[in-house]
């Protein structure tokens, strides 16, 4: 494998153990038993741990960012309500493992690994003011971030222990959505 080749499989080998075991599992010898290589190796293509929560970050990242932006490009086209795009936004970080990998980065202390992430949210606000959206796109994105992170983390846990149904969460950030932006959302 080219060493371009050996990186895109072990950031592959990582997500799959976070989203099958956790992120406690993803640890560098846990990825390289996964992709059939030495710990040393995997060491080598990352420099750190860190810096393989940093790759997996981008991987992440950019697949929560496609799915969040091609909800939003659907609905400046009227093919889809605001609710859809509140909907692919908790899908992806329940989904991906967004909010996981940033819980366990944040928890773990290694902020910079959430770079990637933080380049993903600025550059979706940019691109809502960009299109000329007169709303509080920087607080709607806040409250629709921190909530689906929460849910994705403990939603089911939460909802259950309010007497909730998992997905009121979402119901909840339409109507923090709704009085953010001053009028009703449109379906």
């Amino acid at each position: 494998m080219s060493p371009e080749e050996s990186r895109a499989a072990a950031v592959a080998a990582a997500r799959d153990l976070l989203m099958r075991e956790g992120a406690a599992a993803v640890t560098l010898q846990a990825v390289a038993a996964r992709v059939g290589r030495t710990h040393a190796n995997v060491l080598h293509h990352f420099g750190s741990a860190a810096g393989l929560q940093r790759a997996l970050a981008e991987d992440i990242a950019r697949t929560v960012s496609s799915s969040i932006e091609s909800a939003i490009e659907q609905r400046r086209r009227g093919e889809a309500s605001e609710r859809d795009v509140i909907d692919a936004m908790f899908d992806a970080f329940r989904r991906d493992g967004a909010g996981e990998l940033i819980g366990w980065v944040a928890l773990t202390r290694q902020r910079e690994a959430l770079e990637p992430v933080i380049a993903t949210i600025e550059r979706i606000i940019r691109t809502m003011r960009a299109a000329g959206d007169p709303r509080p796109v920087d607080r709607m994105t806040l409250s629709l971030t921190l909530l689906a992170i929460g849910d994705s983390l403990a939603g089911e846990e939460i909802a259950r222990a309010c007497g909730l149904d998992r997905e009121a969460v979402r119901e909840v950030a339409a109507a923090q959505i709704e009085g953010l932006a001053g009028s009703p959302l449109r379906d």
